[in-house]
C-alpha cells in the first residue's frame, strides 16, 4: 500500500515535469481561460478529467453530475480502487448514475429534501467548497488538524454564506483551495468548469503531499497486513474493516477473493469464531460425528448450538455453494442462540417481502429468518429481488453477518419480548463509530437530524429533516422524567435547538455528534449537554 502511494506520487510530479517542458497542446475542450490553461492541463495529464469535461466548453457553467464525476476520479486516483456501488442501490428518483450513487455512498455529496440529485443543475460555489470538504475529510481521511480554520473576516459577504457550507467554506480558504474573487466569496454565484478544475487541483495536491507524509489512512485492506484479500468494493470497505478487527474471518478465506461464493463450512467457523467471541469462551463440540461426509469441528458445533442443518440424508455438504436462503437461515439461527428472541417478535413476523418481485422462490423455511434480517436492516436486497437461490459471495457473507451481529449485541438481552422502541434503539445503536458529515442522511455520513430521520425511516416513520422542524413537529413534548428509550432529546441555548439525538435509557443517547467524534453515545448528566437540554419528544406510541 505505501509503496502504491509513492508511486501514485512519483507518477504526478512526473506529469508535471512533462507538462513544464511542453506547452500546452491543442485541447479537445474550449474556452479556457489563461490563466486556467495550465491547471487544467495537468488535471487532464493526471487522467482527473472526466469524459463529460473533456469535450466541453470550459468557460461555461459546471453542473452537479459533472462535479461528482471529477470528484470520483480524485477518490479513484488516490485510494488507488475502482468505483463500484453496492448491488441495486438507488438513492435518488432522478438519476441512477453510477458515479453520483458512488460520490453519495462515501458522503461526498448530498441530494435534496425530495429525493432529487438534480444532476444537470448548475453548481453553487458554496456546494462546490462542501464537496471538495467532502472528498477531502470524508471520503480521503484528510485530518491535518494543524490548519486553523478563517473566520473568513476578508470576504464581504461571508455572512450569506449557508450553515452547511460554513465550516467547509473557512477551511478551503485557510488551504487555499479557495481565493474568493476580490472581496468577495459569491457562495450563491455558480462555478465556471475550469475555475471548478483548477480549484479541485488544488485540493488534490494538498491531498497527495498530505498522504505522501501521512501512511496511516484506513483505505481498503492491505494484502500484506490482512490476509491477502481481495475483490472487495470500495462500498464495503469500512463495513470490511470492521469485520477485520471484529475477528470473525476464518483462517480458510486467508488469501481468498472474497467475491467469490463461501461454502458452507466456512459459514459455520465465521459463526463460530463470532459465538466464541461473544461469549468470551470457545465451545468444544461433544466430539459425536452428526454427519456422514464431515467431521469438521466447527461444523459440529454450529449444529449442536442449533446454527445449522445438514440434509435429510445425513450429510452436510461442507463444500457446497451456501444459497443466499440458507445463508438468511444460518444468520437467524445465530441470533437466536446468543439471545434475540426472533419468535417472540410479532413485528417480525408482520413484516412485508412484497417489495420483492421473486418472493414466491424463497422457501417457506426461510420467511421468518428472512424477515428478520430485512427488519434489522442488514438485507436489502438487490434490485427489488432478494435472489434466495443464488450463491452468497464471502464478502456478502462477511459485511451482513457484521451487521447482525451488531443488531444482536446492542439489544438488551434482558427483554423477552422487544418493543418497537427497543427495536429502534438497537438498530441506531448498530450506527456508532459511523462518521459524522454535515448535511449527511445515510450511513456515508450522518449529522445529527439526519441520523435521526435515517434511524426512525427504518421503522416506517417519516419525520421531518432538521432539529428544529423534529421538535416542533414530529410526536409528542415529554418531560425528561418521563424519557423512554427510542424518545428524541433536543439540545440547545438562546431559545435555540441546534443537536438531536435518540435517548436509550439510563440516562444515556446515541448522537451523530461531530467531525471528530461521529456517531457516539453520550449521558445527559455530562454538563455540556446538561446544560442544553432543551425538550424531548416521543414519536412511539405502544
Amino acid at each position: 500500500m505505501k509503496k502504491q502511494r509513492i508511486i501514485r506520487c512519483l507518477s504526478a510530479l512526473l506529469c508535471l515535469c512533462l507538462l513544464a517542458g511542453f506547452a500546452p497542446a491543442a485541447m479537445a475542450y474550449s474556452n479556457v481561460s489563461d490563466w486556467a490553461k495550465s491547471e487544467v492541463a495537468e488535471m487532464e495529464a493526471l487522467g482527473l478529467l472526466p469524459d463529460c469535461l473533456l469535450n466541453a466548453d470550459l468557460s461555461a457553467n459546471i453542473t452537479r453530475g459533472e462535479m461528482c464525476k471529477m470528484a470520483v476520479e480524485v477518490y479513484e486516483n488516490l485510494m488507488n480502487v475502482e468505483a463500484s456501488c453496492a448491488s441495486g442501490a438507488r438513492y435518488f428518483t432522478d438519476t441512477q448514475e453510477m458515479e453520483i450513487n458512488f460520490a453519495f455512498e462515501q458522503g461526498i455529496i448530498n441530494g435534496y429534501e425530495d429525493q432529487t440529485f438534480r444532476p444537470n443543475e448548475s453548481l453553487s460555489r458554496q456546494d462546490f467548497f462542501k464537496i471538495t470538504y467532502n472528498l477531502m475529510t470524508r471520503a480521503l481521511f484528510w485530518k491535518d488538524e494543524s490548519v486553523e480554520p478563517s473566520d473568513l473576516s476578508q470576504f464581504t459577504d461571508a455572512a450569506s454564506v449557508s450553515d452547511y457550507a460554513f465550516e467547509p467554506t473557512q477551511y478551503m480558504v485557510a488551504l487555499g483551495v479557495v481565493r474568493g474573487t476580490g472581496t468577495a466569496l459569491e457562495p450563491k454565484g455558480t462555478t465556471e468548469r475550469q475555475a471548478a478544475i483548477a480549484m479541485f487541483r488544488r485540493a488534490y495536491y494538498i491531498v497527495s503531499e498530505w498522504l505522501r507524509k501521512n501512511d496511516d489512512m484506513p483505505v481498503d485492506p492491505d494484502p500484506d497486513d490482512d490476509g491477502g484479500y481481495s475483490g472487495i468494493p470500495a462500498w464495503a470497505v469500512a463495513e470490511f474493516s470492521e469485520v477485520v478487527k471484529l475477528g470473525i474471518i476464518p483462517s480458510s478465506l486467508d488469501n481468498a477473493d472474497l467475491s467469490k461464493p463461501i461454502s458452507r463450512a466456512q459459514m459455520c467457523s465465521i459463526a463460530m469464531l463470532a459465538y466464541n467471541g461473544l461469549m468470551g469462551t470457545e465451545y468444544t463440540p461433544s466430539g459425536t460425528a452428526h454427519f456422514t461426509d464431515t467431521n469438521d469441528p466447527d461444523v459440529n458445533a454450529a449444529y449442536e448450538l442449533k446454527i445449522v442443518q445438514g440434509y435429510g440424508d445425513g450429510r452436510f455438504g461442507p463444500n457446497d455453494t451456501l444459497t443466499r436462503e440458507q445463508f438468511f437461515k444460518i444468520s437467524c439461527n445465530f441470533m437466536q442462540t446468543v439471545g434475540y428472541p426472533t419468535e417472540q417478535n410479532p413485528r417480525v413476523n408482520r413484516y412485508s417481502l412484497s417489495e420483492f418481485s421473486d418472493l414466491k422462490q424463497l422457501a417457506e423455511w426461510a420467511k421468518t429468518p428472512t424477515r428478520l434480517l430485512c427488519y434489522i436492516g442488514a438485507v436489502k436486497g438487490s434490485d427489488g429481488k432478494l435472489l434466495p437461490q443464488s450463491s452468497t459471495s464471502s464478502l456478502e457473507a462477511l459485511v451482513i453477518f457484521l451487521r447482525c451481529y451488531k443488531f444482536t449485541t446492542s439489544w438488551d438481552g434482558t427483554i423477552e419480548q422487544p418493543s418497537l422502541a427497543d427495536d429502534l434503539v438497537a438498530y441506531a445503536l448498530t450506527f456508532e463509530g459511523y462518521d459524522y458529515v454535515y448535511g449527511g442522511t445515510t450511513p456515508a455520513g450522518f449529522d445529527c437530524s439526519g441520523f435521526v430521520q435515517y434511524v426512525y425511516r427504518h421503522f416506517g416513520f417519516n419525520i421531518t429533516r432538521t432539529a428544529t422542524s423534529q421538535y416542533y413537529n414530529d410526536g409528542e413534548h415529554v418531560s425528561r422524567s418521563e424519557l423512554m428509550p427510542g424518545d428524541l432529546v433536543f439540545f440547545g441555548s438562546g431559545g435555540e435547538i441546534t443537536h438531536v439525538g435518540i435517548y436509550i435509557g439510563g440516562g444515556r443517547f446515541i448522537h451523530a455528534a461531530n467531525p471528530r467524534k461521529g456517531v457516539i453515545i453520550s449521558s445527559l448528566s455530562e454538563s455540556y449537554y446538561n446544560a442544553r437540554y432543551f425538550g424531548a419528544n416521543r414519536i412511539i406510541f405502544e
